[in-house]
């Protein structure tokens, strides 16, 4: 068959998809996604023997991708399949792996021109669902996932024009690397170093909506005990510490200045911060402890894109410092917000914990362990004791998880943390002192 030939057969299948609508049956939407996805090597292939008009056919195809995609995700059994997210994203992931030479040549021929704006296309679709897939440490294993991997960090290294590549990688690191059991694959990958690099020339480096990119990059590999390290070992407080910014609205959670704070405290070793109060003033510790509130409130326990355990292990590790814990429960400025967040957390342990054998969800089970660790934090204060002993729904969740044989570690749960069992035991043990 000839290039020509071959080109009409996908222009074919391609025009099948255009009659998709919302409309259709769930198993017609999920046979489409993988159907398109499984055409799309065909059409990237092909591309390397289409004529200039042929290419330009190819390249307004590519609407189909997105609205097979996008009937996709709206649809309700979505966020429910997880097999099917996985698919779709490792689909996609592994389409970018055959065609990791992109990243590296900087040809502007009209092939590459097409790979690109494919690539670019993935990326973002990709990016889209990094939080919805449910990610293994088995995940990402082989070597060519890895060398894909660095090569899209080495662009960004070497790219001084903020081409449209850096756009999407930086976007799709930032969405993955919120994923912590992922931090270790970045580390391996050489992002540590490459990160606190492109902080310190990042408004030359980024385009102005992704200057903050490479922060919020560095707060989700600081939040690993490996991440930590791995940092520290190249400068990165020392860097965050630099940073002059100028927050637009003091108690906004949404300003850069509250994911500063948090790197700051995550990077500092807990005995450093157990003796230096004045670093941490109560307006931050308020941005930090809305910020938990304005999450936990939300159905998926996020908010603006920061999950509820982000900033409450920032909590946690301040309330080692006991200047710190008795002055966000007595100071007028902190003292309400901060009642508000152990309501809410009650709340939220009372209605999670009894699933965490249930669903298996690392993210929600890692949420009970950081609450545990603050209510035993609190609890080893005699004064506030009774913030945890007088609800006596939580005082049986705390009973249930001291007796239960599940003893749940989480794989990246903070060494300096307590398990599930150990702090309910601490916990009581407190509350009947």
């Amino acid at each position: 068959m000839n290039s020509s030939s071959t080109i009409q057969t996908i222009q074919s299948k391609i025009n099948a998809f255009y009659h998709l609508t919302m409309t259709d049956d769930d198993t017609k939407i999920k046979n489409a996604i993988h159907e398109v996805l499984n055409l799309w090597p065909e059409i990237l292939t092909a591309a390397n023997e289409a004529t200039d008009d042929e290419l330009f056919t190819l390249n307004v195809s590519r609407a189909v991708l997105t609205q097979v995609f996008t009937i996709v995700l709206s649809k309700e059994f979505f966020n429910k399949d997880h097999l099917l997210v996985r698919e779709i994203f490792f689909g996609c992931f592994n389409l970018l792996v055959d065609h990791l030479s992109i990243f590296k040549n900087t040809d502007l021929t009209p092939i590459k021109i097409f790979i690109d704006s494919n690539v670019r296309l993935i990326m973002k679709m990709i990016t889209s669902i990094c939080s919805l897939v449910n990610f293994t440490n088995e995940d990402f294993s082989k070597i060519e996932d890895h060398q894909l991997l660095i090569a899209m960090r080495e662009h960004i290294d070497q790219d001084n024009k903020h081409d449209n590549l850096t756009d999407g990688i930086i976007s799709f690191i930032w969405n993955l690397s919120d994923r912590t059991i992922l931090i270790p694959l970045f580390i391996n990958t050489g992002y540590p170093e490459s990160v606190v690099q492109w902080i310190k020339i990042r408004e030359s480096k980024f385009r102005d909506d992704k200057l903050d990119a490479p922060i919020h990059i560095l707060h989700n590999l600081s939040r690993h005990d490996d991440g930590i390290k791995a940092l520290n070992c190249h400068g990165a407080l020392d860097v965050i510490e630099e940073i002059k910014i100028e927050p637009k609205i003091c108690h906004d959670p949404d300003d850069i200045t509250i994911h500063i704070a948090m790197i700051r405290v995550l990077l500092t070793a807990i005995n450093q911060i157990r003796f230096d109060s004045i670093k941490y003033s109560n307006e931050i510790i308020n941005m930090i402890i809305k910020l938990s509130i304005d999450s936990v409130k939300n159905d998926r326990s996020r908010y603006n894109g920061s999950h509820v355990s982000e900033p409450l292990t920032v909590i946690v590790k301040l309330f080692h410092n006991d200047e710190i814990l008795h002055s966000t429960f007595t100071n007028n400025e902190t003292k309400a917000t901060a009642e508000t967040l152990i309501e809410l957390l009650q709340s939220y342990l009372i209605k999670f914990y009894p699933r965490i054998d249930i669903d298996d969800d690392i993210l929600e089970n890692y949420t009970c362990t950081v609450i545990l660790n603050l209510f035993w934090l609190v609890s080893n204060h005699k004064k506030y004791r009774q913030i945890v002993g007088n609800n006596q729904a939580l005082m049986d969740i705390i009973k249930q998880a001291a007796d239960d044989e599940l003893n749940f570690v989480d794989k990246f749960m903070p060494r300096t943390m307590k398990s599930i069992k150990q702090s309910t035991n601490e916990i009581l043990k407190n509350i009947n002192s």
